[in-house]
């Protein structure tokens, strides 16, 4: 094989590399704002309770939303809010939110949709959400903190073995050849 031949695999075979290196960073980005999408929704659905309570009517609640949801929600429910301030129905704008969410926020979209079709207050099943969002976000980080162990065992290993073996057994077993060839 000719070197230019060897050459051109390497770069095929780093740009083969590159791209996959590539893919798994998009997908591990995407994984991460799922996740901070996932954990940050019971608050919204708190402040939407809030603002109920506060006098807001839903349309307005959106709004306030826009306002003062986590920063990773935030631009979708202003988006939705600017969406019912052009004139769209607020059942479409809900709808489109749910879409663009994602599938954590199905539950609040349709109690939402159904409460604005049917004109039935929305507030106790709003807070019943909500108490169920904040339980599954307590059983994610107990499940985490339980496989936190798991995933520290081999850094640990990796890093305190070594040093156990040079500190300790290296020493003893050095003490322990020199004492056999003076005794000899």
């Amino acid at each position: 094989m000719d070197p230019q031949n060897g050459a051109r695999m390497i770069i095929v075979f780093g740009l083969i590399g590159l791209f996959f290196l590539w893919k798994r960073a998009k997908q591990r980005i995407a994984f991460k704002q799922d996740r901070a999408i996932v954990e940050a929704f019971p608050e919204c659905i708190d402040l939407f309770i809030a603002a109920l309570r506060a006098g807001y009517s839903p349309a307005q609640a959106i709004n306030f939303l826009g306002q003062h949801a986590p920063g990773v929600l935030r631009p979708h429910f202003i988006a939705a809010a600017r969406r019912i301030d052009e004139g769209e129905r607020f059942v479409d704008a809900i709808r489109l939110l749910q879409s663009e969410i994602g599938a954590v926020s199905q539950s609040m979209c349709e109690v939402l949709i159904s409460g604005d079709r049917l004109g039935i207050p929305v507030e106790n099943l709003l807070f019943q959400l909500g108490n169920e969002a904040r339980l599954n976000r307590r059983r994610r980080a107990e499940t985490e903190a339980r496989q936190l162990p798991i995933r520290l065992s081999l850094p640990l290993v990796m890093c305190i073995l070594p040093s156990f073996v040079i500190l300790i057994i290296v020493p003893t077993i050095a003490g322990t050849l020199s004492q056999l060839n003076i005794s000899v």
